[in-house]
């Protein structure tokens, strides 16, 4: 296994690590995913991809609303509304469109982390720590879910913060503290995927009742 980084030593870092920004999820979806969409819908997914990449985001907007008026019930078309509206700063209206999307396909983690990042960068840090909570726990492997869980609830309580949840956390159950470390800690620092593969596979080990424990320590910190 890796070295472990001290703790002191990882929250300077996060403190002086520069600007902290979300990781959005992007709209474009792999090669894999593309060949599995009907041919109609490709060429929705290929036009929002192409004004994506060049971060024509009003150019984007126009095309999910025209899409959901086609097609209202394809939850793609409200993610691409919520991608654009966010970039622009327009989070309200990007809030409202994942939750539309969300309401389609409620399993969507992309949507739940970008939603989560709309709540964050509109001031309400509590409801962005609940979209990403949702987004690991449907989807544990979403490392980006997990960093911007862990970058909110830095932001939040700040250094002190951190280092009070984890004593806590550790005080209970030290699986929970190191699984907390890794991924809201190192890796936000690191941004080593061992890191984030090693905090999976502690966190793929802890039970229900664990995960629960964890969330509700973080929570009643947050």
């Amino acid at each position: 296994m890796f070295s472990r980084v001290p703790l002191l030593l990882l929250l300077s870092a996060l403190a002086f690590s520069g600007p902290v920004v979300a990781g959005a999820q992007t709209f474009g979806l792999d090669g894999e995913q593309a060949a599995l969409v009907a041919r109609p819908q490709a060429e929705w997914v290929r036009q929002a991809q192409a004004l994506e990449r060049r971060g024509d985001w009003p150019g984007l907007l126009a095309w999910g609303q025209e899409w959901a008026r086609v097609d209202a019930k394809n939850p793609l078309a409200w993610f691409v509304q919520g991608r654009a509206l966010g970039e622009m700063g327009q989070f309200r209206e990007a809030i409202a469109a994942y939750q539309q999307n969300l309401r389609i396909a409620p399993g969507d983690v992309w949507a739940r982390n970008n939603l989560g990042n709309a709540y964050r960068d509109s001031g309400r840090t509590r409801e962005a720590m609940h979209a990403y909570r949702a987004a690991v726990e449907i989807d544990p492997d979403y490392i980006q879910a997990w960093h911007n869980l862990g970058l909110t609830f830095y932001l939040t309580k700040g250094q002190a913060g951190v280092a009070q949840a984890l004593q806590k956390l550790r005080a209970t159950d030290p699986a929970l503290a190191d699984v907390w470390q890794m991924l809201a800690v190192e890796y936000s620092v690191t941004r080593d995927a061992r890191v984030a593969r090693e905090a999976v596979r502690v966190l793929r080990g802890l039970s229900e009742a664990q995960r629960a424990r964890m969330f509700g320590i973080l929570f009643a910190e947050g």
